[in-house]
């Protein structure tokens, strides 16, 4: 309720104040609900995880996850109830594989390749709520997503193994495989849809 009254306040001043168009103001609108939406959920959650003493790890994984997500999209959820528990267990899996599945040199690799060939291939995934996008505005995203997953996993070979970019390792990982989950989400939906019109 809070998060509708708050991003509506603010959607009228941005649009009243620089008189933008139809298509603007809905990506604006779109633009201030993710904002707002993911902090609150930040916020819960990192209360969470700091009381479960894992504070640092959900900031590695959440600011690993904030810049690729941006580009890819992702499985999105129509209660904000579901959306903070499946990124609760996100980010526990995301800790958890980091605490306890040491990586080396050919896992790091394969999960590369893995992470690179889905993004290519399926990203990114646009909610139902997101504005359309050109093919050309996609294109970019595709390589501004591909761009940052060379980055962190680079920096991971390079930095020593540093805390941070083994996080965003098993982040981008796990991201790779909620693509194809909403990518087969996606797929079933239209199929279902498709079949639908021809009863």
């Amino acid at each position: 309720m809070i998060k509708m009254i708050l991003t509506d306040r603010l959607h009228k001043y941005f649009e009243n104040e620089f008189n933008l168009s139809e298509v603007d103001s809905a990506k604006l609108k779109y633009s201030l609900e993710i904002i707002i939406g993911d902090f609150s959920k930040l916020l819960i959650l990192f209360i969470l995880f700091s009381i479960l003493g894992s504070r640092t790890d959900f900031i590695y994984s959440s600011l690993a996850l904030l810049m690729i997500r941006l580009f890819t999209g992702g499985l999105h959820f129509k209660t904000y109830a579901g959306c903070i528990i499946f990124s609760g267990i996100f980010f526990y899996t995301s800790i958890f594989l980091k605490t306890h599945i040491p990586l080396n040199f050919k896992i790091a690799i394969i999960l590369f390749i893995f992470s690179l060939l889905t993004v290519v291939l399926f990203a990114p995934i646009c909610g139902k709520s997101r504005p359309t996008y050109s093919h050309r505005k996609r294109q970019q995203f595709k390589l501004a997503s591909t761009i940052l997953m060379f980055i962190h996993f680079s920096l991971y070979f390079f930095t020593n193994k540093n805390p941070y970019f083994t996080s965003s390792v098993w982040v981008i990982t796990l991201q790779a495989f909620q693509i194809l989950i909403a990518k087969g989400v996606m797929l079933y939906e239209n199929h279902k849809f498709s079949f639908k019109k021809t009863i």
